[in-house]
């Protein structure tokens, strides 16, 4: 499978929120690509500090945290892509 394909569903699979049968292919797929793989550890480290977060954090206004939580964000992603070329 193409990792185009599989990146779609990569933070469901690190979230086990995929149907069984999906999950075998993704799992196939980050077993053979070290690439998706690294991507799924990126996300369980996510949703690790996520959860560590104080409830009080979660909960409340976000509306004036979003345009900085969203640059951060692509900020991120934009470090990924060139750390991979």
């Amino acid at each position: 499978m193409k990792c185009e394909q599989e990146r779609t569903r990569l933070a469901a699979y690190a979230m086990a929120a995929l149907d069984p049968g999906e999950a075998v292919l993704v799992d196939r797929h980050v077993r053979e690509c070290p690439a998706c793989a690294g991507d799924v550890d990126e996300v369980r480290a996510a949703l690790a500090a996520v959860r560590r977060l104080p409830a009080e954090d979660m909960l409340g206004n976000w509306s004036g945290r979003l345009p900085a939580l969203r640059e951060a964000a692509v900020r991120a992603a934009l470090a990924r892509t060139s750390d991979r070329e």
